[in-house]
């Protein structure tokens, strides 16, 4: 717009989003607004499950959620046992609650988190203990392959037209003929 035809009007930023919305939406591919469209769902079932189960005692022993749009379902990792049978037993009237909101799920699935991923309490810190660690690092002794084997595995991946595919492949298998375990 040219600063005339804007002079003496006020716009929020509430009356351009519609419109940047739809502008977006014109351009994009089918294949994008799938991803649009999935992301938005994404969006709406975890912001229906925060009104739902944020704040409650249920809820502070909820760990983590995964929306699978494919199937329409939310899985939620609680921190116990206990919490998964109580969450399972739950899962209809949390599922009926958030259908109130606008959001309808085809089930939620109530799994254990893994060790180490328990949630602190409010406002304490997380201790070394609660916090997920990774798996120790073991040295692997690697043994190069002679110039004979070098041959065999490229003489093996040749038949695979894809440049990139056939390099990833002959990485991959010579990486673990290099690993001493292998040997």
């Amino acid at each position: 717009m040219k600063r005339s035809e804007r002079k003496g009007e006020t716009h929020s930023l509430a009356d351009f989003i519609p419109l940047e919305r739809r502008r977006i939406l014109d351009g994009a591919s089918e294949t994008k607004l799938a991803q649009m469209r999935a992301a938005e769902a994404t969006h709406d079932v975890y912001h229906a499950w925060n009104q739902v189960c944020a704040g409650t005692r249920e809820g502070e022993h909820v760990t983590g959620l995964h929306y699978v749009p494919e199937s329409n379902e939310l899985i939620v990792y609680a921190d116990g046992s206990t919490w998964v049978g109580e969450l399972t037993m739950m899962r209809e009237i949390i599922r009926a609650r958030m259908y109130r909101l606008g959001v309808d799920i085809a089930g939620i699935k109530v799994k254990l988190s893994r060790e180490g991923y328990a949630r602190p309490k409010a406002g304490a810190p997380r201790t070394h203990a609660q916090s997920p660690s990774p798996a120790p690092h073991r040295a692997v002794a690697r043994h190069p392959l002679t110039a004979e084997e070098d041959a065999r595995l490229d003489d093996r991946v040749s038949g695979i037209a894809d440049e990139r595919l056939r390099d990833a492949l002959k990485r991959a298998i010579k990486a673990s003929f290099e690993c001493e375990d292998s040997r």
